[in-house]
């Protein structure tokens, strides 16, 4: 009877350690499986952002560091790893910009920027609205969304095709002229 009790204890605290695994990165940049010592509750992993990709946070066995806060995520470890990378979908490429103060202009650079985005994010690039001036910065190179009061204001403007944004949005006289295109033929029909 006192071995049929032991056995149970030990079985017991047997299934109460469990193995703690984590994606952890190796030295040649591969990840592994790894069994995390001690009382490892957590893995960590880079922070992906979408349309620049992931930071340069190894993942590893335990929180992230004060140091990597905006830079790393972490999750409750368990017998599998939870730190596990993201489904990604394939990378595009927009045009990035830069100011001309000889020209008083946006202008576009000669390369053009690799974007990075998850499974489900759509194609999205980015350029300077008509109202831009040398004091506006472009978002992520050309990438990506731009800033709801920048594009509201007539400073960013978007299209949703890989290299799509070649030339300065003229997204404010555009919807002016959807506005008086109708207008100006109900007054012609008038005539």
């Amino acid at each position: 009877m006192k071995a049929v009790a032991i056995l149970f204890l030990v079985a017991a605290y047997r299934c109460g350690t469990a193995e703690m695994k984590c994606k952890s990165t190796k030295t040649d940049g591969t990840l592994e499986d790894k069994v995390c010592s001690g009382d490892t509750a957590k893995c960590s992993m880079p922070k992906f952002t979408e349309y620049t990709g992931y930071s340069d946070v190894k993942y590893a066995c335990g929180p992230c560091t004060s140091e990597t806060t905006d830079t790393c995520e972490d999750c409750a470890s368990s017998a599998t790893p939870c730190n596990t990378p993201k489904e990604t979908a394939d990378d595009f490429k927009c045009k990035d910009w830069e100011w001309k103060e000889a020209d008083k202009k946006f202008v576009t650079k000669t390369t053009s920027t690799t974007c990075k985005r998850l499974k489900d994010t759509k194609i999205k690039c980015n350029m300077p609205g008509s109202k831009a001036d040398k004091t506006y910065k472009i978002p992520n190179s050309g990438c990506g969304v731009c800033d709801a009061t920048a594009k509201k204001d007539g400073k960013c403007g978007e299209c949703d095709t890989a290299e799509c944004n070649t030339k300065v949005s003229s997204a404010g006289s555009a919807a002016l002229t959807a506005l008086l295109l109708p207008l100006l033929t109900a007054f012609y029909s008038l005539l």
